[in-house]
């Protein structure tokens, strides 16, 4: 029970520390540097370059789209016309 207790205790104790020691250890800083600003800066503007040329990229997609179903349907329109007249035709 006693090694138990004082396992335990060891054990938090060393958590704590652990927890203390990390920042100190890591060189974590409580501010970003210009040249990380710099970075995040540009990496947002490559983000919203993209997403703007996602935007265009899906407004082509669906304007090709639209055009492909409008293109078929005259394929189908025009079948149908084929064989009303080859139908004529054959009578």
């Amino acid at each position: 029970m006693r090694l138990r207790g004082l396992l335990v205790q060891t054990v938090g104790s060393g958590l704590i520390l652990a927890f203390v020691l990390l920042p100190i250890v890591t060189g974590c800083t409580a501010m970003a540097s210009k040249e990380q600003f710099g970075l995040l800066e540009t990496a947002r503007t490559a983000a919203d370059k993209a997403e703007a040329e996602l935007g265009s990229c899906q407004q082509r997609q669906a304007n090709l789209e639209r055009e492909l179903a409008n293109k078929k349907q005259e394929l189908v329109d025009l079948r149908h016309a084929r064989e009303t007249v080859q139908g004529a035709l054959s009578e």
